[in-house]
């Protein structure tokens, strides 16, 4: 397919497509004639998950490259490409001001969950640091090992439940795009559907309180 049919199964401009391909983010197409290209089914799966990354998980270009060049590197484990693309899309304000305190209740939580996997590079064990030290500051809000210990059971049941079914006798280059893919897409997914059982949990209890009149 040319240009301009790769755009339109992928959904993107085309202007779009020329500028990933210019930028290195999408491998060139088969030259079939001068100025002229040939694209295939995976530019198409390569161009979505760069839209899913952008237009979801809000990944700026620069991450982007940090990404597809992890997923193309063949001699990089799969575990290894996790962790990195990771610290790059995770969505979150770069990790602030911590102190002692805080990375002893983040490290309570761990052990009590049996976390002994986390990097201390983690880009997101540094945020979570940073926002119990923020949560603890003077304030309304405060926190504990035992309130975050809730938190990283629920997480952890899902974490497990979405290793398990990972299918690593796939093709690595599938395997890995949907990883990573669906870490962002789920993330979201996730999200939005606690906001909603929070606001359908506080209808219900707001419709079954007593009228006060």
């Amino acid at each position: 397919m040319l240009v301009s049919e790769l755009a339109d199964r992928a959904d993107v401009p085309v202007a779009t497509v020329k500028y990933y391909l210019r930028e290195g983010l999408l491998p060139p197409g088969a030259t079939i004639a001068p100025r002229r290209a040939e694209y295939d089914e995976s530019h198409v799966r390569r161009l979505r998950i760069l839209r899913l990354l952008r237009e979801i998980g809000g990944v700026p270009v620069s991450s982007l490259r940090r990404v597809m060049d992890a997923l193309d590197d063949e001699e990089l484990p799969i575990h290894d490409v996790l962790t990195l693309t990771a610290d790059v899309i995770t969505a979150g304000p770069e990790p602030g001001e911590t102190d002692a305190r805080s990375t002893q209740i983040v490290d309570e939580v761990f052990d009590a969950v049996g976390w002994d996997g986390i990097r201390s590079e983690s880009v997101d064990r540094q945020r979570l640091e940073s926002l119990v030290s923020l949560l603890n500051s003077p304030g309304p809000l405060g926190t504990s090992a035992e309130v975050l210990g809730y938190y990283a059971g629920l997480a952890d049941q899902l974490a497990r439940t979405e290793i398990k079914m990972i299918d690593e006798s796939r093709d690595r280059a599938d395997l890995l795009e949907d990883m990573v893919t669906g870490s962002v897409v789920y993330g979201q997914v996730f999200i939005l559907l606690r906001q909603l059982g929070h606001e359908h949990h506080h209808a219900r209890l707001t419709h079954e309180a007593p009228d006060p009149t």
